[in-house]
């Protein structure tokens, strides 16, 4: 005599939607995710992880600015959103072009699980823009953020100071 299963689809689809729900989360929360906040006095700026991931979607490069003798204050955070305990190292190296200018952190970072880590350092402008480059010019810099094997670059425009520029004054007309 074969048995009936009376809740048998009920049970399927339950197993189903549970599934669906556990792929949703494993594949849109776990992992390590990190943040940039950058703050040059005026305004501040953050950058999340799908920023990073997604350039071509926010159509812009990684950028900031500051005045010339100003400072940009950093805040690097990573989020741990695995079982597991997260260990890296965090590089923070400063470029003109493919010169490299100096290297502003290297710190051993350590997460423990659903946990969250953050790193600060600032960025004075005075110490990176050349005495004799022209005061009215714009100074670029690139600062290259290392986790591992992940590369993330910010642009720094470094603005002449409104204070140092001298424009000309015309002759009066005759």
């Amino acid at each position: 005599m074969a048995v009936k299963h009376k809740n048998l689809y009920l049970y399927l689809t339950l197993v189903c939607f549970i599934g669906i729900i556990l792929i949703f989360v494993f594949d849109g929360y776990m992992g390590v995710y990190d943040t940039l906040i950058m703050d040059n006095g005026q305004y501040q700026q953050k950058v999340e992880a799908d920023q990073w991931s997604q350039p071509e979607k926010y159509g812009y490069l990684t950028s900031t600015g500051v005045e010339r003798g100003g400072r940009i204050e950093f805040t690097y955070s990573v989020e741990n959103h695995r079982f597991s305990k997260y260990t890296d190292v965090v590089e923070v190296t400063l470029f003109y072009g493919q010169d490299k200018l100096a290297d502003i952190v290297k710190e051993s970072l350590a997460v423990s699980a659903f946990n969250k880590s953050e790193l600060n350092w600032s960025l004075d402008s005075v110490k990176f823009v050349p005495s004799d480059y022209p005061a009215e010019q714009m100074y670029n810099l690139t600062m290259l953020i290392k986790r591992g094997e992940t590369e993330r670059k910010i642009m720094i425009n470094i603005s002449p100071s409104p204070y140092g520029i001298k424009v000309p004054i015309p002759a009066p007309a005759r």
